[in-house]
């Protein structure tokens, strides 16, 4: 981290904000860990962090990427918590990926000294502040272009902006029918070399985004990414035959969601040597909560796969609120709580009096309304008053909830809280 990103985590740890989970409000993340509090004082609902899950997932992934060779660039948008950029920044990581501009404006201020913006920028007023930004020694920013319209969009602001240094872009190669990027390896060419003779940006390498295909291994999706990623190479080789990364001293080729980490090194590694030095960064981002569902189903990583596999570190607590219908119950918590965009939470336990009872397979959680989800389980599992933990799926979609999270250890004590500024 960047100078003066220590005391900007501090002032963000003392101040106190709105809680919903916490028995005080407002609170601070400084004096959560100093309250003595533990699970059992929550309100609920409640999503917590398990610090022995976070630690692991940190140190696991940080020592999967140096095996290989590979630099990592965590998507921050996961988390958009400073305190955990932190963590996987002190853990070897080669920057912080933003998706906007916006994101990458906070990362700034917290000290990131790298962001690769993992998008199309062509607005003015976010292209002049990336003009002021990277004229600031001890920062650099990287993003992506997929169009000449969106190449001549950037060198107007920049230009009105008169930059001082030239912008690093990264040509993208997209999917048929999906979001951005270049739809064939001429067009990515073409582009590439009008990026070489621009005055505003220089070509920084290649990127990618696998995630926009089908995240399962049960399916053709993994053949279908391998053939994606080996455009992607393909690309960066036959531009570096064509000399367009001449005034760079190395080329990035970048890729690399929390589904198919695997494949993305698995293509950087095979790609032949450049003219100039390759870096191969990763940018998964989910690795560092890993779930119950999704990403269960499919990282390289999961359990039952891997011997020492990533831990689901993000929970859920929901109170049983009504039992109206035989073997349906309403607990209290919903969309404004949990994810639901990939899949619905997953009953883990349910806790009675001090008594804890798994339930896999006894109960589901078959809807979500704004505050309530229903619950379906078998006859007499669940009563008013018992609390429901939940697995859940996608982080991305768990943390943009929760302004200041509660951090747990394995005794159920409560440590510390993350606090996220989306």
């Amino acid at each position: 981290m960047a100078d003066g990103s220590t005391a900007m985590l501090e002032k963000l740890a003392a101040e106190p904000v709105e809680t919903r989970s916490l028995p005080a409000s407002p609170c601070s993340a400084d004096q959560v860990r100093g309250a003595g509090w533990r699970l059992d004082d929550l309100w609920l609902p409640a999503v917590v962090l398990r610090w022995d899950a976070l630690r692991h997932n940190l140190d696991r992934f940080a020592a999967w990427c140096a095996e290989r060779g590979l630099d990592h660039a965590p998507h921050g948008k996961t988390t958009m918590a400073p305190q955990l950029w932190a963590a996987q920044l002190e853990r070897g990581a080669w920057g912080i990926t933003a998706a906007t501009v916006a994101q990458a404006r906070v990362m700034r201020r917290f000290g990131v000294p790298r962001v690769l913006l993992a998008n199309e920028v062509v607005e003015p007023g976010p292209l002049r502040w990336i003009a002021e930004a990277i004229a600031e020694p001890g920062f650099e920013l990287l993003c992506l272009v997929d169009s000449p319209a969106g190449l001549d969009a950037m060198e107007k602001a920049l230009a009105e902006a008169g930059s001082p240094r030239r912008l690093p872009v990264l040509v993208e190669i997209g999917v048929a029918g999906r979001r951005t990027g270049v739809r064939d390896r001429g067009a990515g060419l073409e582009l590439a070399e009008r990026v070489a003779a621009s005055r505003w940006v220089r070509l920084a390498g290649i990127e990618g985004f696998e995630g926009v295909l089908q995240q399962r291994r049960d399916t053709e999706a993994p053949d279908k990414v391998r053939a994606y990623l080996d455009d992607l190479a393909a690309l960066a080789v036959a531009a570096d035959e064509r000399g367009v990364f001449d005034d760079s001293e190395e080329v990035v080729v970048t890729a690399g969601g929390s589904a198919y980490f695997d494949l993305v090194a698995d293509a950087f590694a095979a790609m032949p040597r450049l003219s100039r030095p390759v870096r191969a960064v990763l940018r998964s981002g989910c690795y560092l909560t890993h779930d119950h569902v999704s990403y269960e189903r499919s990282s390289p990583l999961r359990s039952g796969v891997d011997p020492d596999p990533l831990r689901p570190a993000l929970v859920a607590y929901a109170r049983v609120l009504s039992c109206p219908e035989p073997g349906r119950a309403l607990l209290g918590g919903g969309k404004r709580d949990l994810p639901y965009d990939l899949d619905l939470p997953v009953p883990l336990a349910v806790h009675r009096e001090g008594i804890t009872t798994d339930v896999p397979g006894r109960a589901r959680v078959v809807e979500l309304n704004d505050h309530h989800a229903f619950c379906d389980h078998e006859a007499g599992l669940l009563a008013v008053g018992d609390v429901v933990e939940l697995g859940l799926s996608h982080p991305c979609t768990t943390f943009d909830k929760w302004a200041l999270i509660p951090v747990v250890d394995a005794d159920g004590r409560v440590v510390d809280a993350v606090r996220t500024l989306f």
